[in-house]
């Protein structure tokens, strides 16, 4: 297994090692941290664009801006339109940019110049009304996620707090999104969060919800322009038997103990299998094997070596002789990058003695 470079975004303050460029070595099970920049606070999220170009969100001195970066320099910034930023994401063309703020229910369209540079805030959306969950978490519209659709100009955003999927066209030539009749209601306090992709399954998407830490399974129809539901599981259960296997190591003590939420999804490049990490009652990564017509079986679930793993990213290789994948997790709330090996043979999750020390870190982006 060779070495793979990654960036780690935090929640650490200007001044502190804020964005990390590291280098993990999974043979000596070491990393190593190339460089850092200090000059922005909190970018919890990143994207990265085909040419290199990082994005990013944070604040500095004059408020929170979005931010391009190439090999640790700023290239241009913005003010950010998205009260709260929380995720961001950058087309597979290079020519958009998207922001979701969770502190104001927006999502922000930024139009991309030709060298990766940003341009202009081009659209964007407020969304307005009150949640299942009003005393709570969804007091407001909360979106928690917006993404460029992999197979056609379409974005899709997550709002927790109104239990909503947004579905617009990308409209590539007026720079604007256009409304849609394909928008998704989950149920009532399920909070989405967070969506994945397959290429091995097109026309599905995969919708993983934070408050009642479930994966909700679609498929398009064309004849409806709608999506419609084909699965529901928990993504901590046994979807077979629908019961959470007996694990108490993987519980927090009871008086901790709230009840799991989702944090991150994502597919292996095959699209064979989806891993979700949890946090709260869980503090795990569960992996599902994913069959041939797109519905999800429980593979495994492991402890992830620390609390709140917020995002978590997949590295791969070509190495017929160790095809095993590792994984890369940030638990934002005990400082620490961990790592984990999915055994694609015996479809078993394990941790590794391998951990990293980092300020509160919220995203591991593969380069």
């Amino acid at each position: 297994m060779k070495t793979f470079r990654f960036f780690a975004g935090t929640h650490a303050s200007a001044g502190q090692d804020s964005l990390c460029l590291c280098e993990a070595d999974f043979k000596e099970a070491a990393f190593t941290e190339l460089y850092t920049m200090r000059e922005i606070s909190d970018p919890t999220y990143l994207a990265l664009s085909p040419d290199r170009i990082l994005y990013t969100f944070g604040k500095t001195a004059a408020g929170v801006s979005v931010y391009a970066i190439r090999e640790q320099a700023v290239i241009s910034s913005l003010p950010c339109a998205s009260g709260g930023p929380c995720h961001i994401s950058v087309d597979e063309r290079g020519e958009f940019l998207l922001v979701a703020g969770y502190g104001s229910g927006t999502v922000s369209l930024y139009d991309l110049n030709t060298d990766g540079s940003i341009r202009s805030l081009c659209d964007s959306r407020q969304y307005r009304g009150v949640g299942f969950d009003s005393e709570d978490r969804q007091k407001g519209p909360h979106a928690h996620f917006s993404v460029f659709h992999p197979e056609r100009d379409e974005v899709l955003v997550c709002d927790l707090g109104l239990d909503m999927v947004y579905v617009y066209e990308l409209d590539r030539t007026a720079h604007k999104l256009r409304d849609t009749s394909r928008s998704i209601r989950l149920p009532d306090g399920s909070g989405p969060r967070h969506l994945a992709f397959s290429g091995r399954h097109p026309g599905m998407l995969f919708a993983l919800t934070e408050m009642a830490n479930t994966i909700f399974t679609y498929r398009y129809n064309s004849e409806s322009d709608k999506y419609v539901l084909v699965q529901q599981i928990s993504a901590v259960c046994d979807g077979t038997s629908g019961v959470c296997p007996s694990d108490p190591a993987l519980m927090l003590p009871s008086a901790a103990d709230n009840g799991s939420i989702g944090c991150a999804i994502r597919f292996t490049k095959d699209g064979k299998y989806l891993f979700v990490s949890s946090r709260l009652g869980y503090q795990s990564i569960s992996v599902f094997r994913c069959e041939p017509d797109g519905k999800l079986c429980f593979a495994d679930r492991c402890l992830c070596g620390g609390i709140t793993p917020r995002d978590f990213n997949i590295f791969e290789n070509d190495d017929l002789e160790d095809p095993d994948i590792r994984l890369l997790v940030a638990n934002q709330d005990s400082d620490l990058i961990t790592a984990l090996r999915f055994d694609r043979r015996a479809e078993k999750l394990s941790l590794l003695d391998m951990k990293m020390q980092a300020v509160n870190p919220t995203c591991i982006l593969p380069i």
